[in-house]
């Protein structure tokens, strides 16, 4: 049975939190990863969302990302944000439809590409992105 695979960077990043304008502000100093995840957001470094936006991908959407540094008053405009309309539970992972290339989030939390997405990723210059079948890194995988 196939499953998805998790999506994540092989770089450290700090963590975000998204603000009421939807800018992003930085919960602490630190590196900006060019891959970022968190509660409802899927940030990734401007040439990614590039490459991506040339690949068959449904129901994901772009937008432009701003990333604020409240102590230093840096905004940086380096990233986008995708915007996932595929979601799914656990309990739904061994039924969710996993053919073409796919974007899926579980819980608005995590997010999962589908095997032949992760074939053209891994193919591609994007070398921080790292990937793991189904749950196996989540504690009860």
């Amino acid at each position: 049975m196939q499953l998805p695979f998790l999506l994540t960077c092989s770089e450290p990043a700090v963590g975000l939190y998204e603000l009421a304008d939807g800018r992003f502000q930085l919960i602490k100093q630190g590196p900006i990863a060019p891959l970022m995840t968190g509660y409802r957001h899927l940030l990734v470094e401007s040439s990614l969302a590039e490459f991506l936006q040339c690949l068959p991908i449904e129901r994901v959407r772009y937008e432009p990302a701003v990333l604020v540094n409240r102590g230093t008053g840096e905004e940086h405009r380096t990233h986008s944000r995708i915007v996932v309309s595929q979601f799914f539970r656990p309990d739904d992972l061994r039924d969710i439809p996993l053919e073409g290339m796919r974007i899926l989030t579980m819980n608005d939390e995590y997010f999962f590409v589908t095997a032949e997405l992760k074939n053209a990723l891994e193919a591609s210059p994007f070398q921080y992105l790292q990937f793991s079948e189904g749950l196996s890194n989540f504690a009860a995988g």
